[in-house]
């Protein structure tokens, strides 16, 4: 249970006091705007892993500020992902545990819309900003294979540091370094050296409603190079999406004992929808489109959410075959980070992990854009929010 505060105040607390109290607890990008009886606040959490832990301490900090309704807006890399709206009855319920009466209720809403709020926000100068802060963050990559009759698993095993940084709003540079611990033959040549990783400039914004898009050029995994650029909308409260993803790579690959590089000529593409179903906390996926190789392929999958872990399977149909398997995202590290963080190292927030059951390692591939890409970190579904946060 997260701290009470003992004081209350009989009249609206001082903006002043309000900002410095989050800046103590780290946060950034800190804004904050009275409108009549309503705090309108919003902020970036770099400092809780848990997102639900996050909101509940900056909801005490702002809990006896005097407003009778706050709107807390959401940011990441100082652009808004989603609204939390709480009156004040609310609000000191959640801090007090007291949240039978609150589920359901208009009290509390969570949403992605998020356009009213930020126009006013975004004019303001941020108190405490992001901006050229450094993170090396080390993360650990697994990889297990069973191939041979001789041998029951291959496994190869990294550890890659990235060198993280945003220089403007909504970007991110991303710089790692795969230093190899263990690697079996069936790798190949090129897991035994020491490496670039994922090298990207990456551009998060923001579309009128509830769009949300990113571009992205540099060198991924899976041997990659070039661009990618997506689109996701949300509908249904949060519930559902769609997105539409596409890339232009050329192929960045060790071979006969020197690097190789071709020219830019491969074209994905994918369609995805998903629905959240909130009862059980189960996210249900599925995509279509154009892989690496240039097949074509349907995937669906279905995971499973408990606080901070995300546990699923996966089928996936192409080529005329069919595979599967299952995935996990596990929180390793702690559970807080540095307040002041102009430079830190620090473990990821979260161990993401995929094993494939089939052995066909040519059709269904695809690369991935960022070393944190999970079903934790970038989910921020406000069905799932709300019942963590009444929990």
């Amino acid at each position: 249970m997260i701290g009470i505060h003992t004081h209350r105040l009989s009249a609206q607390e001082s903006i002043e006091n309000l900002i410095s109290r989050n800046v103590f607890d780290g946060y950034e990008n800190i804004r904050i705007l009275p409108k009549g009886k309503t705090l309108i606040f919003s902020c970036e959490n770099n400092v809780f892993r848990n997102k639900v832990e996050g909101l509940k301490t900056v909801l005490n900090n702002l809990s006896h500020c005097g407003y009778d309704t706050l709107q807390i807006v959401t940011l990441i890399s100082d652009l808004p992902m989603i609204q939390t709206i709480f009156k004040s009855q609310a609000s000191l319920q959640i801090i007090k545990g007291q949240t039978d009466s609150i589920a359901g209720n208009t009290h509390l809403q969570i949403s992605y819309k998020t356009d009213n709020t930020w126009k006013i926000l975004q004019r303001i100068k941020p108190v405490n900003s992001h901006l050229n802060k450094f993170d090396l963050i080390f993360y650990p990559q697994v990889s297990v294979m069973n191939v041979l009759l001789s041998r029951i698993y291959e496994v190869q095993i990294n550890i890659a540091p990235a060198l993280e940084v945003s220089l403007w709003r909504g970007m991110n540079f991303t710089g790692q370094v795969i230093l190899p611990l263990a690697n079996h033959y069936v790798f190949g040549q090129e897991g035994d050296l020491i490496r670039a990783g994922i090298i990207t400039v990456a551009q998060e914004f923001r579309l009128p409603g509830t769009i949300l898009g990113r571009a992205v050029l540099g060198k991924f995994n899976s041997d990659r190079y070039g661009s990618d650029f997506s689109l996701t909308r949300y509908f249904i409260k949060g519930k559902a999406y769609l997105k539409v993803n596409g890339g232009f790579t050329g192929i960045y690959e060790y071979h006969d004992r020197e690097w190789f590089r071709n020219d830019l000529k491969t074209l994905t593409c994918f369609l995805k929808g998903g629905f959240y179903y909130s009862p059980v906390n189960v996210q249900l996926d599925g995509s279509a489109g154009r892989y690496l190789n240039g097949d074509y392929g349907l995937r669906g999958d279905i995971t499973r959410y408990w606080g901070e872990t995300a546990i699923g399977f996966f089928a996936m149909l192409g080529s005329g075959k069919l595979n599967g398997g299952f995935h996990f995202t596990i929180p390793i590290g702690t559970r807080q980070f540095k307040k002041n963080r102009i430079f830190q190292m620090r473990a990821p927030s979260y161990f993401a992990w995929e094993y494939n059951a089939g052995t066909d390692f040519h059709y269904g591939q695809i690369y991935k854009t960022r070393p944190d890409e999970n079903r934790v970190e970038q989910f921020y579904n406000p069905n799932l929010i709300i019942k963590n946060l009444l929990k």
